[in-house]
């Protein structure tokens, strides 16, 4: 199995370049708490020349160690064309609670389904019968980058996988869905939520007009049957990129990235099936990513890029990252920066984006995805898109 280095040559480039652009002016602080870490960011995957690393899951297997897998994410390559060389994307494990990870096997995965498992996310959820389960978002490249969601089990911690096999094929139509990571939970009840966007009809790519809401299942993940969409009115990108969540009063949050200079909400009473109409939180953010987790003590946190939007409806900046916390999913405490490296009150050199959370004994382990930020003006070159790769932080559990 092969090491990976704790930073990437890209890194390094990329602090000289914020340091070199400052000039001798003292760098402006962002004025919030940081996190406390029990082991500090670092990059321990650094994306590769025909693949980057965005849209990690992880989860904790019965022996303890940990396991993670990465669609193969956008770069300067035609993954149409990488089919044949990267089938399905690698597994990366750790044995010392995710302090650093080896690249091993392929997941042992059947996949007989057009489109192919890049871009988007992956989601690992332990279900109550104890299998692991695996959602992705299915990259369809006539199809506005998407189409429906694709879930697999496991019964033997991951070591082979159920035939990929789509989600909702009898229900919605295969036109543009879009799955991110960290989407899949397990409801009390036992239903299982699959939080996704869809193209609204008409509308460009997933970034342009969005709605949300959610597949689910009362069989295990047999069959599916989906909830209602949803979109704020007069947004200038809808609801995209949803996540989900159980309150402590036995509603549903789902959480989501929009055009409104905030996070968007929207709310069920019935597990999922049908969702209220959404709003604004009080969580300022460009249209940009964000994951939502249930913590241990049942209190919700929320990973976001806490930020004013640089223009109206924009996706970026994507920096800081940063969490905040609810004990009732309605108020949220103040943003906790994760990893600020990049940000500038101008424009920011880097994106930190698309985390997942795997709850350990010791602390909260995090990784997203770093990249070089050209704030949406053009397409990164080759060098730029070198820049940055898999990230990780251990940090403590928020205070109460």
């Amino acid at each position: 199995m092969k090491r990976l280095p704790f930073a990437s040559l890209g890194g390094l480039l990329l602090s000289l370049l914020a340091a070199a652009s400052s000039g001798a002016a003292a760098p402006r602080r962002l004025p919030y708490a940081r996190a406390e870490f029990i082991v500090p960011p670092a990059v321990v995957i650094p994306h590769a020349r025909d693949r980057v690393f965005i849209g990690p899951g992880t989860v904790q297997l019965a022996n303890g160690s940990l396991l993670l897998l990465a669609p193969w994410g956008s770069a300067p390559a035609l993954f149409e064309e990488l089919h044949g060389t990267y089938p399905l994307p690698h597994f990366y494990r750790s044995t010392d609670r995710g302090r650093t990870w080896q690249e091993c096997e392929r997941i042992a995965m059947d996949w007989n389904l057009t489109g192919t498992l890049n871009n988007g996310g992956i989601s690992f959820l332990r279900l109550r019968d104890g299998r692991l389960a695996l959602a992705a978002h299915r990259y369809v490249p006539d199809n506005k980058g998407g189409g429906l969601p694709v879930i697999s089990f496991s019964s033997n911690e991951g070591l082979s996988w159920t035939p990929a096999r789509i989600v909702g094929r009898e229900v919605a139509p295969d036109d543009g869905w879009y799955v991110m990571n960290d989407r899949l939970i397990q409801l009390r009840s036992g239903r299982l939520l699959l939080a996704a966007a869809h193209a609204v009809s008409g509308s460009g790519p997933e970034g342009d007009l969005a709605e949300a809401g959610c597949f689910y299942s009362d069989d295990a993940g047999a069959t599916w049957r989906h909830s209602n969409l949803v979109r704020p009115l007069g947004a200038l990108r809808g609801f995209a990129e949803p996540c989900v969540a159980e309150l402590p009063d036995g509603g549903v949050l789902l959480l989501g990235r929009s055009g409104t200079g905030f996070l968007v909400e929207s709310r069920s009473t019935d597990d999922g099936a049908t969702w209220s109409p959404p709003e604004n939180t009080a969580l300022p953010s460009p249209c940009t990513s964000l994951t939502l987790k249930t913590l241990p003590d049942g209190r919700l946190i929320v990973f976001y890029n806490h930020a004013k939007p640089d223009a109206p409806g924009s996706l970026f900046p994507r920096c800081p990252l940063v969490y905040a916390v609810s004990a009732d999913g309605r108020r949220w405490g103040a943003p906790v920066i994760v990893d600020d490296e990049g940000w500038s009150p101008a424009v920011p050199t880097r994106e930190n984006i698309y985390p997942s959370v795997c709850f350990l004994d010791e602390g909260m382990l995090v990784v997203w995805s770093t990249h070089f930020s050209t704030s949406g003006q053009k397409r990164r070159s080759l060098e730029q898109n070198l820049i940055g790769g898999g990230k990780r932080a251990i940090l403590r559990y928020p205070a109460k």
